[in-house]
């Protein structure tokens, strides 16, 4: 299970595995924080468990969200386990500019 807590208006934590049958449940509610938040948004990843393919385009998904509204889009404490994906997909040009 995949959990998005808001800590406040331009942070949330996310917390979880996030596998294919888990990240549809914080899909929807960070597009909504993102749009909430003005003109910055930073999700913190500490709490993050497995990740699959399915964690990167979730934040790919969230990213999309982010430049529809006009939003920068952080990420902190992007889970090691993480990059090897984002690197083997050639994401690292999209993802170097988001951690923090």
């Amino acid at each position: 299970m995949a959990e998005l807590k808001c800590i406040d208006e331009q942070t949330a934590e996310l917390s979880g595995d996030l596998l294919h049958g888990t990240v549809t449940d914080v899909i929807v509610p960070g597009r909504e924080l993102i749009t909430a938040a003005g003109s910055q948004w930073t999700v913190d990843m500490q709490g993050v468990g497995q990740v699959s393919s399915s964690g990167v385009a979730l934040v790919l998904e969230w990213l999309r969200a982010a430049e529809t509204a006009n939003c920068t889009l952080r990420i902190r404490h992007l889970p090691d386990h993480m990059r090897p994906i984002i690197d083997i997909s050639d994401l690292e040009p999209l993802f170097a500019p988001l951690l923090t």
